[in-house]
């Protein structure tokens, strides 16, 4: 099948309900640290990022070749490093001072700091059990993981889409997933310890994946979407809910560190595509609501920075009702998160649009990044 090439009079502006599902993921993480990991799924807002990383980028990359037949490599790892690394130099600062303060548990080590900054946190975490960094910053383990796609991914990306035939592409990732899943099953099989599988990125990428191959075989932003038939999409969202149900009720260990992690991407992306196909119908017109937008476009920082301020807190105040430690939590990380956006984030944002506004101009494409992306 001939790849077709992004639909590029689709409208412009930000993907629908992507910040919307940002917002949901950092929630789940950051209510499940506030106390209340017993009922509310933070691992899922985990997940929930992966795909959503592997759909956006694949997204973007599909309409860079589609106007300029090429993806340039270095302008995208500049755009990387210019998203990423400002917001992590000040939390990681920030983490240090308050460690250094007594304010916070731990501190880190120079093997700690490393691995941090360079994007190998989640095999660090895993050899020395989150020693070595201030307490609460352990969350760079999924970063890691997502840089490495990011290393990794993009000169395959530019090869798929060079063969121009999107079943050979997908297929490829397919089996990629399925080798992935094969993987976990072979480590726990020999005894591999539960962190390396919940952490390592050989292990953990196919959730990006699911979404990299939705974005290239059937994609709802870029692609024609079929017309609506609401009792086979009901359908569909339905058995996703109940799928995703089942992996948090069903407590076999093996299970749980093998074959859920796969249920529990392909679920995620099959709602993923509904909620940007049906942005604009019940029940995924609400990931749209001004509150979930801004959260959604700050949700890296919180995400950075939120389980610092918590156990900060636990660790001051260690009494304190879960409910009344959300609270001061969210505020505090919410405080902390909107300085980040005026004064760090939006200038360097600036910063990125001067640098590559020459090839903007040249090759124009629609704004498909969600606001907290930019």
């Amino acid at each position: 099948m001939t790849h077709p090439g992004p639909t590029l009079a689709q409208p412009t502006g930000a993907i629908p309900s992507l910040d919307g599902i940002r917002a949901v993921a950092v929630l789940l993480v950051f209510v499940a640290h506030s106390g209340f990991d017993h009922l509310v799924p933070g691992g899922l807002g985990v997940t929930i990022f992966f795909v959503l990383s592997g759909f956006l980028i694949t997204t973007l990359m599909r309409v860079e070749h589609a106007r300029s037949g090429n993806i340039d490599l270095r302008s995208f790892y500049l755009r990387r490093l210019l998203r990423l690394m400002p917001p992590l130099l000040v939390v990681v600062t920030a983490a240090g001072l308050l460690a250094a303060a007594s304010l916070v548990d731990r501190g880190f080590t120079w093997a700690g700091l490393s691995a941090t900054l360079l994007y190998y946190g989640n095999y660090h975490m895993i050899a020395h059990d989150f020693r070595g960094v201030p307490a609460g910053l352990g969350v760079v383990w999924s970063l890691a993981i997502e840089e490495h796609y990011y290393l990794l991914y993009p000169p395959l990306a530019l090869l798929l889409l060079r063969m121009r035939r999107i079943g050979r592409g997908a297929a490829l990732l397919g089996v990629l997933c399925a080798f992935v899943l094969a993987w976990r099953c072979v480590l726990v099989a020999n005894g591999a310890s539960t962190d390396y599988v919940m952490m390592a990125s050989d292990t953990r990428v196919d959730a990006i994946l699911f979404g990299c191959l939705m974005a290239l075989a059937r994609n709802p932003w870029l692609d024609r979407v079929a017309p609506l038939n609401a009792a086979r999409e009901g359908t569909l969202a339905l058995l996703c809910i109940v799928v995703l149900l089942v992996t948090f009720v069903y407590r076999d260990e093996v299970f749980r560190v093998t074959l859920r992690y796969t249920l529990q991407g392909l679920a995620i992306t099959a709602l993923l595509y509904l909620a940007v196909a049906r942005a604009d119908r019940w029940p995924f017109r609400w990931l749209s609501a001004p509150v979930l937008v801004y959260i959604g476009s700050i949700s890296y920082t919180v995400y950075l920075s939120h389980h610092v301020i918590l156990l900060g807190l636990i660790k001051h105040w260690p009494a304190w009702h879960p409910l009344l430690l959300t609270t001061v939590g969210a505020l505090l990380t919410l405080g902390f998160a909107e300085a980040m956006r005026r004064w760090i984030e939006q200038p360097v944002a600036r910063l990125r649009r001067r640098l590559h506004g020459a090839a903007v101009t040249a090759h124009p494409a629609p704004e498909l990044m969600p606001a907290g992306a930019r």
